[in-house]
């Protein structure tokens, strides 16, 4: 995971313990701005047409997080989305950051979060938003969200057979004839599972898609 930049945040004060170098390198603004800005100062760095998708996302985090039964479950929460930062020199990356729960208070509340960020510029093109909750290692929620229209989706995400397929091309040099043998369909079944994934993602290439859907826990 070199090429991620890692941070620690305090939930309870909307603040960062830790920021690693990588950060400062791909951003480039000193740590000393985020541990001291918190949360806000990343809001400002935040795309305008991404921050009202964002807070979206983090309210829907902690909603998902108050209505866990059994509080010490959320040690095993993660949780992914992506986003745009704008960089020092003024143009922007889009970042995956996924998330986990280090410990919680007396009260079990989350407490200090691992922040795991990574540029996924090269991935991703267009300016749709992604949020991805997984429980257990078992997708909870999963949406989109239209940074024009204001609104969250899950019509236009992946199908199950869709992530089954880049599950199958996951660490495997698989055909599509492979892969249609392995699931009982035919070929021609699977090259559309194929366009129709790129269509939706807007990712160019199959290899791409499965990078980006193995980084947000999708697969």
């Amino acid at each position: 995971m070199v090429d991620c930049g890692v941070a620690i945040f305090d939930a309870s004060q909307a603040s960062y313990v830790y920021i690693s170098d990588m950060v400062e390198r791909a951003l480039g603004y000193k740590a000393e701005r985020f541990l001291t800005g918190g949360l806000d100062f990343t809001f400002t760095i935040v795309h305008p047409d991404d921050l009202p998708g964002l807070v979206r996302f983090l309210e829907m985090e902690m909603d998902y997080l108050d209505a866990m039964p059994e509080r010490q479950h959320r040690l095993n929460y993660r949780s992914s989305y992506d986003y745009r930062l704008r960089c020092l020199n003024g143009n922007y990356m889009r970042v995956l950051q996924r998330n986990a729960i280090l410990d919680l208070d007396e009260e079990g509340n989350a407490c200090r979060m691992l922040l795991i960020i990574s540029n996924v510029s090269h991935l991703k093109k267009n300016d749709s938003m992604m949020i991805n909750i997984v429980r257990d290692q078992h997708t909870d929620l999963l949406y989109t969200y239209n940074t024009e229209s204001h609104t969250l989706s899950t019509d236009n995400f992946l199908s199950k057979r869709e992530l089954e397929i880049l599950r199958l091309l996951l660490g495997r040099d698989f055909t599509s004839k492979d892969i249609a043998d392995q699931l009982f369909i035919s070929v021609h079944t699977v090259e559309t599972h194929r366009r129709n994934m790129l269509e939706k993602t807007n990712i160019k290439d199959t290899s791409k898609l499965v990078s980006f859907a193995e980084a947000a826990g999708l697969i």
